[in-house]
C-alpha cells in the first residue's frame, strides 16, 4: 500500500493495512488500547489512551497532543484554514536535563493554507498555554502532510488535461491511474518566485493488479500550486508503452523449507523500564519523533558502580536520493524523505517472524494528526522493535601449546524501526554488541521507481532493463545520521586516522598518523589511508594513560554523481561529504535545515558550520553519511531485495581491556 497520493486517504489506507497485517480485526478501528471512529472515517485515539510521561524525554503523549492542538486551536491568531503539518517533542537542551528539570514543551508547525503562511508554536500541554508564537517569512514550507496527498489528486483529477494526457497514451480508465504525489523538489525560477506552495504528480497505472510502482506511465509531470489549488504546469515529453500486466503474477510458494525458528525459554535477556533499556551493561532509552522516527538518548556502558556516557542523541537526520537521468521529468526527483514528509509519521508496523523474531518486544508509538484535534492523535502499532539475535562468533583463540580452544558465540541487542515512503521502505537498525560496538545499519526495499521505455537500449541507458519496456534508472541513497557525542563527558575532540606506507618502494613499513580536527570541517572518506575518525575524551584516560575514546568506523561511501552546480545537491549539501563535526548547538538540528520542502541551497550543515569555531574540548557533534549508488537489474523486479548499508561506532581505548572477556560459554550437546 502505498500513501503518496493514494486515492484512498492516507488514514484509511492505515486502517487497511493494519487490518491486513492482523492488527485489526474487519471492521475495526483501534489506536493505542482503543480508536474511536470519527465522522471523516479517520481514526482518533481517547484521552485515555496516554501512557503517563516519567521522563523529560519521553515522546508526547496522546493527551499531550491533543491538549496541544486544542490550545493553538483557542489562541485568537490561529487561523481557520490552518493544518498541523508537525506536533513533536520540543526536547530539552542539555543544560535543562542537567539541571534536573522536568520541562515539557510541544512544538507545532502551524500552517495557514489561505493566506500560505507557516507559524512556529511551543505550547506546554500541561498548563495549556502558547509560550511563543513565531511567524516565518512568506514562503516557508512545512513538510507535506497526510492529506494534501489526496489533496493533490484530487486537483490533478479536475483539469481536464488529465484525462486528455492518458488518452494520448491509450489510457481510457483514467480513474484505474495512480497519481503519485511527491514534494516538488527544484521548481522552475518562475514558479519558486512566486513564494507559493507546490506539489508535483507522477503517474502510474494500477487497474486490479498489485503494486502501481512496476506500471509506469513514462514522459508526464503535472505541478500543483497548492496555494491556488490548480495545474500551473505540465511537462510532456514522451509517449511509451504503458503496461496494464506487469508485476501482477505471482509464482506458487516454496513448499521446501522445514521451521526455523529463534527462541528464549527462559525470557529475553534485555529489561525495558519505560522507555529505557538495559542489556549486557548497555543501557539507552529509546524514543520517537514525528519527523526522524526512531531517536536513542543517553547511550552509556555500565562500568562498575556506574554508567559512562557514550552518546547523548543518535538519530538518522536526514535521506536525499537523486535519480541520475538528466530529463526534466526525472532531474527534479530529489525526495529529501525526512525533511519533506516528516518520515517518522510513516512507521510500519513491525511483524514478528516477518520482520523482527518472534522474541521481540515493541513500542507503540503517536503522532499528531494534521487536521488537528477534531480527529486527534493516532497510533502507530508495533513501530519500534526490540530484540535479541546472534551475531556468529564473538571471538575464538586457540592455544598453542595445549591446543585448547576458547570461543564465544556472540550475541547482539537490536532495536529498529521501518518507514514506508513511496515505492520504499527503510528499515534503520542499532544494533548493541558485547564487545562495547555499535552497528547501524539502513535498509531499502521496495520497488525501484520505473519508467517505460521503447526498447532495450533505451532502457539500458543510465540504468537497466528490468522488464519489456519498462526500466529502472540509476540512483543514489545518502542517509545523514547526528551523533551528538558525549564520550565520558560533554569535553571531546575530534582525532583523525590515516595509514600509509613509511619507506621506500621495497619495504613493508607503514604507520598511522593521527591528526586533530580541531575546528568545525567536514572530512572526506579516503580508503587508500584507511581513514576512519576517533571522538575522545579531552578530561578522562584509560588505566594506559590514553584518552578514552569512541571511533566512527565508516563502511563503502559514494560520492554524488551529480554536477557539482547541481541545485538539489546544494541543498543537500551533507551528501558530498562523508562526515561533518561541529560543536553542538540546541539549535542546529537538521542536516539539510529545518524547512527543507521548498528550502534553500545552504541551509543545514554549511550553515552551521565555521572553520573558526573550536571543536577541541568542545560538544561535539558527528554528522555521518552512509550512502550508496543502486544499479538496478533485472533481479530487482517486481520487488527488490533488501539493500544494506552499514557503519560502526566501536571502543578506541574507552575500556582497558577488552569488555566482552567474562560472556559466558554456552555450548550445547
Amino acid at each position: 500500500m502505498e500513501f503518496r497520493g493514494s486515492p484512498v486517504p492516507r488514514w484509511s489506507a492505515l486502517l487497511v493495512i493494519l487490518t491486513g497485517l492482523g492488527f485489526l480485526g474487519a471492521g475495526a478501528v483501534v489506536v493505542a488500547q482503543t480508536l474511536v471512529p470519527t465522522s471523516r472515517g479517520r481514526t482518533q485515539a481517547p484521552l485515555a489512551a496516554s501512557a503517563a510521561v516519567t521522563d523529560p524525554l519521553d515522546p508526547l503523549t496522546t493527551q499531550e497532543i491533543n491538549r496541544t492542538m486544542r490550545t493553538i486551536e483557542r489562541d485568537q491568531r490561529f487561523p481557520s484554514d490552518a493544518v498541523f503539518p508537525l506536533v513533536t517533542l520540543k526536547e530539552p537542551t542539555k543544560a535543562e536535563l542537567a539541571a534536573g528539570g522536568f520541562p515539557r514543551r510541544a512544538f507545532a508547525n502551524v500552517y495557514d493554507r489561505t493566506t500560505n503562511r507557516l507559524v512556529e508554536a511551543v505550547v506546554d500541554p500541561a498548563a495549556q498555554s502558547v509560550l511563543s508564537w513565531t511567524t516565518r517569512p512568506l514562503g516557508t514550507q512545512p513538510a507535506v502532510w497526510g492529506n494534501e496527498f489526496d489533496e493533490g489528486d484530487a486537483i490533478v483529477r479536475a483539469d481536464p488535461r488529465f484525462a486528455a494526457k492518458m488518452a494520448a497514451r491509450g489510457i481510457n480508465d483514467p480513474e484505474n491511474v495512480y497519481i503519485d504525489v511527491w514534494a516538488p523538489g527544484e521548481l522552475p525560477v518562475g514558479l519558486r518566485s512566486t513564494g507559493h506552495r507546490f506539489l508535483r504528480a507522477i503517474f502510474f497505472y494500477r487497474g486490479t493488479v498489485p503494486n502501481p510502482y512496476n506500471r509506469p506511465i513514462e514522459g508526464l509531470t503535472f505541478t500543483m500550486d497548492m496555494t491556488t489549488r490548480k495545474v500551473v504546469d505540465i511537462i510532456d515529453t514522451v509517449v511509451r508503452p504503458v503496461s496494464r500486466t506487469a508485476g501482477g503474477a505471482t509464482p506458487p510458494e516454496r513448499t521446501d523449507l522445514a521451521p526455523l525458528q529463534q527462541s528464549q525459554p527462559g525470557g529475553q535477556s534485555f529489561t525495558i523500564d519505560g522507555r529505557n533499556v538495559s542489556w549486557q551493561r548497555w543501557h539507552f532509552r529509546v524514543d520517537y519523533g514525528m519527523r526522524e522516527g526512531l531517536i536513542l538518548h543517553d547511550i552509556g556502558y555500565e562500568d562498575g558502580s556506574r554508567v559512562r556516557p557514550i552518546i547523548h542523541r543518535l538519530a538518522m537526520s536526514e535521506v536525499y536520493v537523486p535519480y541520475g537521468l538528466n530529463d526534466p521529468n526525472w532531474s527534479w526527483r530529489t525526495a529529501m524523505d525526512i525533511g519533506e514528509y516528516n518520515l517518522g509519521q510513516y512507521a510500519e508496523p513491525l511483524r514478528k517472524n516477518v520482520d523482527v523474531p518472534e522474541t521481540a518486544e515493541f513500542f507503540d508509538e503517536v503522532v499528531a494528526s494534521d487536521t488537528g484535534s477534531a480527529d486527534g492523535a493516532y497510533a502507530l502499532p508495533n513501530a519500534t522493535a526490540v530484540y535479541e539475535r546472534d551475531s556468529a562468533t564473538l571471538w575464538d583463540r586457540t592455544d598453542p601449546s595445549s591446543f585448547d580452544r576458547d570461543a564465544r558465540f556472540g550475541r547482539e541487542l537490536v532495536v529498529a524501526a521501518a518507514y514506508v515512503i513511496g515505492n520504499y521502505t527503510y528499515m534503520t537498525e542499532y544494533a548493541f554488541q558485547q564487545d562495547g560496538t555499535i552497528a547501524v545499519q539502513v535498509g531499502s526495499m521496495g520497488t525501484t521507481l520505473n519508467r517505460g521505455v521503447k526498447n532495450a537500449a533505451e532502457g539500458n541507458t543510465s540504468g537497466a532493463l528490468v522488464a519489456p519496456n519498462i526500466a529502472a534508472p540509476d540512483h543514489q541513497h545518502f542517509f545523514n545520521f547526528r551523533i551528538d557525542f558525549d564520550v565520558d563527558g560533554t569535553a571531546n575532540r575530534v582525532v583523525e586516522t590515516n595509514t600509509a606506507t613509511t619507506g621506500g618502494a621495497s619495504d613493508n613499513g607503514f604507520a598511522t598518523t593521527r591528526t586533530t580536527v580541531g575546528t568545525e570541517q567536514f572530512r572526506d572518506a579516503n580508503a587508500t589511508s584507511n581513514r576512519s575518525w576517533i571522538v575522545e575524551s579531552t578530561t578522562k584516560t584509560n588505566a594506559l594513560g590514553d584518552a578514552t575514546g569512541y571511533a566512527i568506523l565508516p563502511s563503502a561511501w559514494t560520492p554524488p554523481y551529480s554536477g557539482p552546480n547541481y541545485p538539489p545537491l546544494g541543498q543537500a549539501a551533507f551528501a558530498k561529504h562523508q562526515v561533518w563535526f561541529t560543536r553542538r548547538k540546541d539549535p542546529e538540528a537538521h542536516a539539510a535545515g529545518d524547512y527543507v520542502n521548498q528550502g534553500q541551497a545552504g541551509d543545514g550543515l554549511p550553515a552551521f558550520m565555521s572553520p573558526a569555531e573550536s571543536i577541541n574540548g568542545q560538544d561535539v557533534v558527528a554528522w555521518y553519511t552512509a550512502s550508496f549508488s543502486h544499479h538496478p537489474h533485472p533481479e530487482e523486479f517486481p520487488t527488490m531485495s533488501n539493500e544494506r548499508i552499514r557503519f560502526r561506532l566501536a571502543p578506541h581505548g574507552f575500556f582497558d581491556r577488552y569488555p566482552a572477556l567474562d560472556v559466558p560459554d554456552q555450548r550445547g550437546g
